[in-house]
């Protein structure tokens, strides 16, 4: 009774915390392993942190159209004539003394806000603001092109890892294959129905498809690495990935471009050229300031304190500065054009860009096609093959040769599925797409 009881109390118990869990493998999937990189890339967090600084830039800009406003406090002492004839008028006890020239000791503290600002700089300001506005806007667009960019190189390192994974089951594959090719030819070789130069043809063959297999372990370890270095991380967060069969890549369906994030920087940085032209011709024209302040001052050796106001206008014109304006605004006028000229260069490339994409896509979606065809050939051929190897009506060669042409097939499939992927990637790219796919492409 009490053993059952005490079944009963851990079975509860289990219940109550929970089963454990199995532990399954983790997966890296392509998406996980693009949002990994754009959290942790140092590419990717210098390009953020270059748009925070533009923004910051750009209210700095702004901050010219608000009033300075300060406040100011000072205690002094002084038996210096001039100091102490101003201390005593200014807190309203001035008085004719005795000795001017040798006063008794004054002091004097200040109290003083001031508020200062600018009505009219020539249009430098305005010029100057939009500057930075442009400016963060075409970071912006810069930071959106790292990410483009960025996801492709981890779209291109995360098909390296499944490319060389292929390659290492293709080589394992064949390290089998000869290995038992092997055992039958040594068997013949005992039975004396087979030359030993049939054996040790198959054993050069199983050394070199093992040298192979240590080629595409190091290449497999290779491509880890270089993934891992584009997601900016100190390891892989998992051991597993997808395959090049589950992954999904959506080919576009509308063939129609948006605008892409290197051309929109451009523009925006076109802006910024010509925003800067307009300040630099401000230099032409006057700048008026407003100002205004508030005085109190009171001391303890006259017993006095009195308060003070002031405001005015002001006008600064620079009538010549030795031809600087003039060369400053052929400077910009001439960054401008260059700007315009980036702009359009940006565009041919894209469309460049885009029809070289549409190219590539339909070449490897042929390419898959043919691959596909030639590994159900030469896989066929390579079972025959074996199988008559095995019957004695095939040579070593014959075995070879079908080996050699089956892990070839195989691994031009896998990289034609790569080529593929990466390939409609690119499509979305020049499309200006999320290059991972969406539902809506």
């Amino acid at each position: 009774m009490t053993t059952r009881v005490s079944i009963l109390a851990t079975l509860l118990i289990l219940i109550w915390i929970g089963w454990p869990e199995v532990a399954h493998p983790q997966v890296l999937t392509l998406r996980d392993a693009v949002a990994t990189a754009e959290r942790s890339s140092p590419t990717a967090v210098a390009a953020r942190e270059r748009v925070a600084e533009a923004e910051a830039k750009s209210r700095q800009a702004r901050a010219l159209f608000y009033p300075v406003v300060r406040v100011t406090s000072s205690y002094s002492q002084s038996d210096n004539p001039v100091n102490v004839f101003m201390y005593a008028l200014n807190q309203g006890q001035f008085q004719l003394t005795p000795d001017l020239n040798d006063p008794e000791a004054a002091d004097n503290w200040l109290v003083s806000g001031q508020a200062a600002i600018r009505l009219f700089s020539g249009g430098r300001d305005w010029a100057n603001r939009n500057a930075a506005s442009a400016a963060a806007k075409g970071l912006s667009n810069v930071r959106s092109l790292t990410v483009n960019e960025l996801t492709m190189q981890v779209t291109r390192s995360y098909l390296q890892v499944l490319t060389a994974a292929e390659f290492l089951r293709s080589a394992e594959a064949t390290v089998a294959a000869y290995s038992e090719s092997e055992k039958v030819m040594a068997s013949r070789v005992n039975a004396g129905t087979a030359l030993k130069t049939e054996l040790l043809n198959i054993q050069v063959q199983l050394a070199r498809a093992e040298e192979r297999l240590l080629q595409a372990q190091n290449s497999q370890a290779l491509a880890k690495e270089g993934l891992r270095l584009v997601m900016g991380l100190e390891e892989l967060p998992a051991s597993d990935f997808e395959s090049l069969e589950s992954i999904s890549i959506p080919e576009p369906t509308n063939s129609e471009a948006r605008e892409r994030p290197e051309v929109l920087a451009q523009s925006a940085f076109a802006e910024v050229a010509h925003a800067q032209l307009r300040a630099a011709k401000s230099g032409y024209l006057p700048a008026v300031n407003a100002f205004a302040s508030i005085e109190r001052y009171q001391g303890w050796e006259y017993d006095g304190d009195k308060s003070s106001w002031s405001a005015g206008l002001s006008l600064e014109w620079t009538l010549f500065d030795g031809f600087y304006t003039p060369s400053v605004v052929s400077e910009k006028r001439a960054n401008l054009k260059a700007a315009e000229e980036a702009v359009r260069q940006s565009r041919l490339q894209t469309s460049v860009e885009l029809r070289s994409a549409g190219f590539s896509v339909r070449e490897a979606t042929q390419r898959v096609d043919v691959m596909n065809r030639a590994v159900t050939l030469a896989r066929e051929s390579s079972d025959l093959t074996r199988q008559r190897f095995a019957q004695g009506l095939a040579l070593s060669s014959h075995v070879i040769d079908a080996e050699d042409s089956l892990i070839q097939a195989e691994f031009g499939l896998a990289q034609a599925r790569a080529d593929r992927l990466l390939a409609i990637a690119a499509l979305r790219r020049a499309l200006a797409l999320p290059i991972t796919g969406d539902p809506q492409s």
